[in-house]
């Protein structure tokens, strides 16, 4: 019996530690992507205009590392995150919007992990906002 507890509590400590691993990540993707937006595009709409395409690649590509198992779905620009109960397990939306000068990348959905039951996963929500750089001749 001890034995079956003991290891309860390690799985339960490295499920633990993969998830913090996944939302630092997350972090870490939101906040890049949101730079990569807010410095503008390359194309013909010049650096004036938010570059949510390189900025959805730029979150996938971070997370892309840590993120095993789950499908990383990106949502075409512009398109808000669907709600959290809508997302099914081992999946995450990233998502990037624009409204007025504020930048807006999001993560959200629920990530696989090593210890995955049925209501007992893990979810992320993560935000990060900039305001859009613009430049004058």
């Amino acid at each position: 019996m001890v034995v079956g507890v003991f290891l309860l509590l390690l799985l339960t400590a490295v499920s633990a530690s993969v998830y913090t691993v996944q939302r630092s990540a997350a972090v870490t993707a939101v906040a890049a992507a949101a730079r990569v937006a807010a410095g503008g595009g390359r194309g013909a709409t010049g650096a004036n205009t938010p570059d949510l395409v390189d900025a959805l690649a730029t979150a996938v590509r971070v997370m892309s590392r840590v993120m095993v198992g789950t499908r990383l779905r990106q949502l075409p620009p512009s398109s808000p995150c669907p709600p959290l109960s809508s997302i099914p397990s081992r999946e995450v939306d990233v998502c990037a919007t624009t409204a007025g000068d504020m930048v807006t990348v999001r993560v959200r959905g629920r990530p696989a992990g090593p210890l995955s039951l049925a209501g007992l996963d893990w979810s992320l929500d993560v935000v990060a906002r900039a305001h859009a750089v613009t430049f004058a001749p």
